[in-house]
């Protein structure tokens, strides 16, 4: 596995002024969002969480990046001395758990579903590695190691309990991504979304299936959380809001897409009507509008079809 070293003297790295720390907000007694960019979507950078118990802290999300990660470990400090037990990652895009590594050194365990499959993934972990310093650079990236293989794999619903707090994780299906967790604290109503929740309300779906985000947010809105944080960007003050306008967006899409797959209308003609793609923003608001047209077009030609749902 490819490591990236840290080409400098320990000397020289100290010497190098530390990022300023990351925005807090506490949600709940020893419960905090560690908040990213707000107004950017899906491209800003992602928003984290971790709880405080008399036994230790639980991490939510490592950020993307060595440098990153080891900002959110400051920022831990600066509210608790307490040691990091455990890092969950609500799934294993990139931008959420390249810091990962830093909390492993810190003494974390991982906590993570084991299906790892994403489309950054495809071509091996040095690829994805590699592809990913042309996103934040090369000196973000100093120190890495991959490190989300789960110590506890989650594949279901599993229940944390530590320090007089219940944490509850679980996978909701192949929403985002095939390896999905939430985490919800029932006794403050807190949920940690993962990228299930975008701010603008239009959640990927390059990675998962639109009928396992649809069931996903039935769920989260079941459990009628009074704080749910995004994956990206402002906490809404009304999730339930927030969870009706993601709702809303995929029903609609799969119902255009259906109507021009049972038409006969090809893809391209399909989405002639979408705003392009925005060039080397794979991520932006439209080029995350197009791709999931794509895919949920192409679901919808297997479910017309009743050949079911893709595998990944």
């Amino acid at each position: 596995m490819f490591v990236l070293a840290l080409h400098a003297t320990s000397a020289a790295w100290s010497a190098v002024a530390q990022p300023p720390l990351f925005p807090l907000q506490q949600l709940a007694p020893g419960v905090y969002a560690v908040l990213g960019d707000t107004g950017r979507g899906s491209e800003g950078r992602a928003n984290a969480g971790f709880i405080v118990t008399p036994q230790g802290v639980v991490v939510v999300d490592a950020e993307g990046s060595p440098r990153d990660g080891a900002t959110l470990l400051r920022t831990i400090r600066t509210v608790t001395p307490q040691p990091i037990r455990w890092l969950v990652l609500t799934h294993h895009h990139p931008d959420h758990h390249f810091g990962a590594i830093v909390f492993r050194k810190a003494g974390a365990k991982v906590i993570a579903h084991p299906d790892t499959r994403t489309l950054q993934s495809e071509a091996g972990p040095d690829a994805a590695m590699i592809d990913w310093i042309r996103v934040v650079g090369l000196d973000a990236m100093r120190g890495f190691e991959y490190a989300n293989t789960p110590d506890r794999p989650v594949t279901g619903t599993d229940t944390l309990r530590m320090g007089g707090r219940t944490i509850v994780l679980i996978h909701p299906g192949p929403a985002h991504t095939p390896g999905d967790l939430m985490v919800w604290l029932p006794q403050d109503r807190v949920l940690f979304a993962g990228d299930l929740l975008i701010e603008d309300g239009v959640t990927m779906l390059v990675d998962g299936q639109s009928p396992a985000l649809l069931s996903a947010l039935d769920k989260i809105d079941s459990l009628h959380p009074r704080v749910a944080v995004p994956g990206h960007g402002a906490l809404p003050v009304d999730p339930a809001a927030l969870v009706q306008r993601t709702g809303e967006y995929v029903r609609g899409l799969r119902a255009d897409m259906k109507r021009a797959v049972e038409q006969g209308i090809p893809m391209r003609r399909a989405m002639a009507e979408m705003p392009p793609a925005d060039s080397a923003r794979p991520v932006s608001l439209n080029s995350r509008k197009r791709r999931n047209a794509v895919r949920v077009y192409l679901e919808m030609e297997r479910e017309v079809m009743g050949l079911g749902q893709d595998s990944t």
